[in-house]
């Protein structure tokens, strides 16, 4: 297969993760982020692995939205309702293409990656191509993440390529996502220019000069003649009021979403703290462990050296002679042959956690792909009996 020819570059490409995203899908994008402005917004993204010169390229050419949505931690996430909403979409516009990520747009937190993404995107996208899009319009961030091999860390791409092409499907779809959002956008009865002109008409009703005179004067007459106007009018004033307020509650509402984004960062700053210190913490006490062994160790060969020195002094004997070696003179040992248990891989295993589960640390991944002779970015594979060294 060759590659689309027109095409722009964003970034550095990297060797291996190469990612191609269409244009409608960007416009898409943009034209979400500028009506739901200051919105989190989340979206799933279809499309296709291909092979290109014996290289593995991502072809993203569809996005899809829901809003059925529910919190996970500080972000939202497509609910069961929500994902099948997605289904349904991918099967009327992109049935010949497949997830291969998601998208997440938001305002003001830049590229910021937090746990709430990792976790989700770890729990729902497993396939190693898929990617996580995070997009900031405010300061016009957008980075691709991607999981990294035997590891539950996501790491940025650098850069990828937006290709042109008669894309009918997202077309479409652009469209029919505009079209749901018209009533939306409908004008609304201006209800203040009612009012005045309500009163206006009221007050030029009379084509009787002496009768308008004789009203403007009679201030009981006047009120007598438009007072059920006025109720009507004061009823309308009442609405514009209750909608002011409902405004007013909605801007509270954004201030308010605000500093809970602001609470959870500093939560999520204070949780890093934390750690930071428990892992100083373990560290130090690990480290005070090891030097004390090692100590025991040395004391324990110590005191072996001295008795078999007493020993020998006391019942000396005829030794059989050791083997020297050649370079050094110290005696040499025959190196114990390696043990090893077999194992056989689940799906959802990686190194980690098998270096955790055998071992309980990941400090163990090296010595179990030695013992696979795996090398650095292999995979795992189902079903597949593998070593762990005991």
């Amino acid at each position: 297969m060759e590659l689309v020819n027109n095409v722009k570059q964003i970034g550095t490409i990297n060797k291996g993760a190469k990612i191609y995203i269409e244009d409608y899908v960007m416009t898409f994008i943009k034209y979400m982020e500028d009506k739901y402005v200051c919105d989190d917004l989340v979206f799933t993204l279809f499309g296709n692995l291909k092979n290109v010169d014996d290289e593995n390229v991502l072809f993203i050419n569809g996005i899809a939205g829901s809003s059925e949505t529910e919190p996970l931690g500080s972000i939202k996430v497509f609910s069961e309702k929500g994902r099948t909403d997605i289904e349904k979409t991918r099967e009327k516009y992109f049935k010949d293409s497949e997830v291969v990520g998601w998208a997440y747009v938001q305002p003001g937190f830049g590229d910021f990656l937090n746990e709430d993404h990792i976790s989700y995107h770890l729990s729902n996208f497993k396939k190693p191509f898929q990617v996580l899009y995070i997009t900031d319009p405010m300061d016009k961030s957008r980075v691709f993440y991607r999981q990294k091999p035997n590891s539950l860390e996501l790491k940025p791409i650098n850069g990828y390529f937006i290709y042109y092409d008669k894309n009918e499907a997202m077309h479409d779809y652009l469209i029919d996502v505009k079209k749901e959002g018209a009533l939306e956008d409908s004008p609304k009865e201006n209800i203040t220019e009612n009012v005045d002109n309500m009163i206006n008409v009221k007050l030029r009703g009379s084509d009787d000069e002496e009768k308008k005179k004789s009203d403007l004067f009679s201030f009981s007459k006047l009120l007598k003649d438009i007072g059920p106007d006025i109720q009507k009018t004061t009823g309308l004033m009442s609405g514009l009021s209750f909608a002011l307020l409902f405004v007013t509650l909605i801007i509270g509402g954004g201030l308010l979403r605000s500093n809970s984004r602001i609470a959870v960062l500093e939560r999520q700053l204070s949780s890093l703290g934390r750690n930071y210190v428990s892992l100083r913490e373990e560290m130090d006490v690990k480290t005070e462990e090891v030097f004390a062994a090692a100590q025991a160790r040395a004391d324990a060969e110590t005191e072996a050296v001295t008795e078999t020195e007493e020993h020998e002094e006391q019942q000396p004997t005829t030794a059989a002679p050791q083997a020297k070696d050649e370079e050094n003179g110290e005696t040499a040992e025959a190196a114990p042959e390696p043990s090893f248990k077999e194992y056989t891989v689940k799906s959802g295993d990686t190194l980690i956690y098998l270096s955790r589960y055998f071992y309980g640390t990941e400090d163990r991944v090296d010595d179990i792909m030695a013992a696979n002779n795996m090398s650095e970015g292999d995979y795992l594979i189902e079903g597949k009996t593998i070593r762990i060294p005991e």
